[in-house]
């Protein structure tokens, strides 16, 4: 008999990333399933961090999280980009 595995969702893998982050909202730059489809590996930024965390998409469980802070160099063009789409979903 073939064992059934239920995995997470990717929206679900990017809840649990934040989570994990202790982050509110972030912008998603990656999301790859890795391992033969078992790990999600998800890279996200936010204002001033940059993030890497591994999900198992089995249970959900966070297996690793790295983080670094932006460049303060990528501030303005960083702030450019997030101000230039909330003029376009404002429009």
């Amino acid at each position: 008999m073939k064992k059934t595995i239920l995995y997470i969702s990717p929206m679900q893998a990017r809840a649990l990333a934040l989570e994990a982050a202790n982050v509110r909202s972030a912008r998603f730059d990656s999301q790859k399933l890795l391992e033969g489809g078992s790990l999600y590996e998800l890279e996200f930024t936010t204002e001033e961090m940059h993030y890497c965390c591994y999900i198992d998409a089995a249970s959900g469980e966070a297996l690793g999280l790295d983080y670094f802070p932006v460049p303060v160099e990528s501030y303005p063009s960083y702030f450019e980009e997030r101000r230039c789409e909330r003029q376009s979903v404002s429009a």
